[in-house]
């Protein structure tokens, strides 16, 4: 079995995430066993995984392992589930329906959004109109958790439950004095897991209880890929039954871009390549100029470094009938990604405004998700630079496939990037690319003036005239929307489980 550690799936979700899921997808085409590992509580895990196209069977929660609701047959619960005493009013509402006994307001019923009628979380109040208490509902249809607030509305216990409502879990929390910090977790009781109950300081201890207990169900000696390195890395290191350890760098590994053999060890990486690589049978990167820099850095030949590509084109994309670009409407740049500072987002808007000078019928289509505080400053530098009506920030879509054939071109000003997922699936749409020549992916999906341009970094001057020139001259976009859609089979299935199966065989032939 392989195991791909993560920390969530979310209804929002990172290039991480769509990588993983596709890479499950190609591992479940190829009948090979294996599972998406998430670390964090989330009673939405399994509706949220669902609409990417991901079974119960798919994936397994630290939590829905030890709640013995891994999978669970899906019901509705609703107001009348609470079997609430003859005696409460009821104020019914689509979102929030309040209950009272009497004048005192007693409970908060808090339906799910958009699923009228459905339990989402219900909150309980003291005679003082202070919240004592919250129970939340598994989207599954049963109560999966309940928390406890002291005087000052901070949490302070937390207890999980089983589908048929025995206790499984209890988490205690402690504020730090003077912070304006959430609560942390101090301790973490599992409670008559196999006869007796354990003990833990910490989720990174639990995760790691759980990774063991995972390994020796599915029989021992599973592999085990960290795919978040924040918080999979030590957790699946410090592991005490056998297994094979392996982590994937979807990340650059050092904090330096530009420099990534001498500049200092990213944080997320730091201690397992100081001192664990004894433990670790192996590191996955998604490009050999990435591996060529750290077999330079780590100055160890005996372990192995696998490139595998980390965006698998479907073979249903490859098939799909080719959109010539003088059939698409408008004028479009596309950018899709993570809104951050890292991102550059904010300089490919400067570059548009140049853009917009010369084509004024262009627009740029901008997808994905931030923090709030850096949306912000992209929506007041749009204002600023008077481009409200030639450019959007449509926000993130789990159904991107549409978006991408109602562009032309797909730009982005990162500062760095391992392995952009979107550009790939960009190519696979005919969308020929412009990017700066960083670290590490850009440089290796584009070739320089046949599927896209590769332009100095930081060269927002030169990154507005690519733009104009592919807007401006149909029968060179033409003939680069053919080159992406060529080059996109570089990434096909077939390839990338090529990559794969080599991993597979060395593992077969190591020692346990």
């Amino acid at each position: 079995m392989y195991f791909f550690l993560n920390q969530y799936i979310m209804a929002l979700n990172s290039g991480l995430e769509h990588a993983e899921m596709k890479r499950q997808a190609l591992f479940k085409k190829k009948g090979v066993a294996s599972r998406i590992v998430t670390r964090d509580y989330d009673r939405s895990l399994h509706r949220n995984a669902a609409e990417f196209g991901l079974d119960q069977d798919d994936l397994v929660n630290m939590y829905d392992f030890f709640q013995d609701s891994v999978t669970v047959t899906p019901q509705k619960l609703t107001t009348k589930s609470l079997n609430l005493p003859i005696a409460y009013q009821v104020s019914p509402d689509n979102n929030l329906s309040q209950v009272y006994e009497g004048d005192r307001l007693v409970l908060n019923i808090h339906h799910t959004p958009g699923r009228v009628g459905e339990l989402f979380f219900t909150e309980y109040f003291d005679e003082y109109g202070n919240v004592t208490n919250r129970v939340l509902y598994d989207s599954r249809g049963f109560k999966s958790s309940e928390q406890f607030l002291n005087g000052d509305g901070v949490m302070y216990a937390e207890i999980f439950f089983k589908p048929d409502g025995t206790r499984a879990i209890e988490r205690y929390y402690e504020k730090l004095p003077d912070s304006k910090a959430a609560p942390i977790i101090f301790n973490i009781r599992l409670i008559n897991y196999q006869g007796r109950d354990y003990y833990f300081n910490s989720e990174a201890d639990f995760f790691t209880f759980f990774l063991d207990e995972l390994n020796q169900a599915e029989g021992g000696n599973n592999v085990f890929i960290a795919d978040r390195p924040a918080i999979a890395n030590m957790p699946m290191i410090e592991m005490k039954t056998p297994a094979r350890k392996l982590i994937w760098f979807p990340i650059l590994h050092a904090v330096s871009p530009a420099d990534q053999v001498d500049s200092e060890l990213d944080g997320n990486y730091k201690v397992a390549l100081s001192s664990h690589l004894n433990d670790i049978d192996g590191l996955i990167t998604m490009t050999e100029a990435q591996a060529r820099q750290l077999r330079t850095r780590l100055h160890d030949d005996h372990l192995p470094i696998y490139v595998i590509n980390g965006a698998p084109v479907s073979t249903k994309q490859l098939r799909k009938k080719k959109l010539p670009a003088v059939n698409r409407v408008g004028s479009k740049v596309l950018y899709v990604g993570r809104l951050d500072a890292s991102k550059g987002v904010d300089n490919l808007i400067r570059a548009f405004a140049l853009v917009a000078r010369q084509v004024p019928e262009a627009r740029l289509d901008i997808r994905g998700y931030g923090s709030t505080d850096y949306v912000k400053l992209l929506e007041n530098l749009i204002k600023d630079l008077k481009l409200n009506d030639k450019v959007a920030i449509s926000g993130y879509t789990s159904k991107i496939d549409d978006v991408y054939d109602t562009a032309k071109v797909f730009a982005t000003a990162t500062k760095q990037d391992a392995f952009p997922l979107a550009m790939v699936e960009a190519l696979s749409h005919g969308l020929p690319l412009i990017a700066f020549d960083v670290n590490y992916g850009p440089k290796e999906i584009i070739e320089n003036g046949q599927n896209g341009y590769l332009l100095k970094d930081g060269d927002i001057y030169n990154l507005a005239q690519r733009m104009i020139e592919l807007l401006k001259d149909p029968a060179q976009l033409e003939a680069m929307s053919e080159n992406a859609y060529q080059s996109a089979k570089r990434y096909s299935m077939t390839k990338i489980w090529q990559q794969w199966q080599q991993l597979q065989k060395t593992l077969a032939t190591q020692p346990t």
